[in-house]
């Protein structure tokens, strides 16, 4: 008989379920390894985390070259975030720091831990999460059939952005950066815009540049997506 592996909850009804296990299973296990932010230079870490004016967090899937190049073009990376490529990125001049997601659920609640500190000195927060059209539900959903995308907010006063709508809803690292500023009366502001197209393209892109730039982020106008090698189909 085996011990139950991690994700199951297995109470034994007696202490013969210990005897059972086997001893090398138990002496395999290693502790869970904490994640941490991965500065590229270890002198560098700080033991106090970055001030800013403005933190924008934008976390989806395939976004670290758009976040980089668009909104990180005049700035500095500060660290990795363990979460595939993403990245915390600073801007000197406009006081602007950046958190590039790359969405991985699995690990979004260490994740925001992480980020926590940057989050409870940033003047402003703003999230903003990219996720593809199909995932938007709605009863009108043929409305939306042809739109590059759909742009919802949460909690968010702004005119020209609809509430996002049952049964929709954000998660992730923006989500909890987002209910921590939120609980702890710090101002956020939260976004999803569900995109026709992941990774962006140029013409995808718009709808979001368009929003980063209407709540004030300093970014690019355009976007030029990275150049796909050719692919031969030989027969």
């Amino acid at each position: 008989m085996s011990c139950p592996g991690f994700g199951e909850l297995n109470i034994p009804s007696s202490r013969a379920f210990w005897d059972d296990c086997e001893e090398d299973e138990l002496e395999n296990l290693k502790p869970v390894e904490k994640l941490q932010l991965k500065f590229d230079d270890e002198s560098a870490a700080p033991g106090v985390p970055l001030e800013s004016d403005l933190l924008l967090v934008i976390e989806g899937v395939h976004v670290t070259h758009f976040g980089t190049s668009v909104l990180g073009k005049d700035s500095n990376r500060v660290c990795g975030i363990p979460a595939k490529t993403s990245s915390l990125q600073w801007n000197p001049s406009s006081k602007q720091l950046l958190a590039v997601l790359e969405e991985d659920l699995t690990s979004s609640g260490e994740v925001t831990e992480l980020l926590l500190p940057y989050a409870k000195l940033a003047k402003k927060v703003i999230t903003l999460t990219l996720k593809p059209k199909v995932e938007f539900k709605s009863e009108n959903i043929q409305f939306y059939r042809d739109h590059i995308a759909i742009v919802r907010g949460v909690g968010v006063n702004q005119k020209d952005v609809t509430e996002l709508e049952a049964p929709n809803f954000i998660a992730g690292v923006a989500a909890g950066v987002a209910s921590w500023r939120n609980q702890e009366e710090l101002p956020v502001s939260s976004f999803v815009i569900y995109t026709d197209k992941l990774p962006l393209d140029s013409t995808a892109a718009q709808p979001v540049i368009k929003l980063l730039q209407s709540v004030g982020v300093s970014c690019s106008s355009g976007y030029i997506p990275p150049r796909k090698e050719n692919s031969y189909l030989y027969m």
